[in-house]
């Protein structure tokens, strides 16, 4: 069952509107709005979890150049 992308609330499918209605908020999505909004938060979540691995790795570079130095 898909969730609402604003509160968390669960998503029910409202056969008259032909809509997603989230039961917590009320807020209605086509099946096109949830799904341009879910790869939206999926694509986000790629964004952050790239930006901590490149962190990772530039703390990694800093941290051996450093003991490099301190051998000499």
């Amino acid at each position: 069952m898909p969730y609402c992308t604003e509160c968390g609330g669960r998503l029910k499918w409202d056969y008259k509107l032909r809509q997603y209605r989230c039961q917590s908020c009320g807020l209605t999505y086509t099946e096109s709005q949830l799904s341009k909004e879910l790869e939206r938060l999926y694509s986000r979540d790629d964004d952050e979890e790239e930006k901590r691995r490149q962190r990772n790795q530039e703390y990694l570079e800093w941290w051996t150049s450093n003991k490099k130095d301190q051998r000499r």
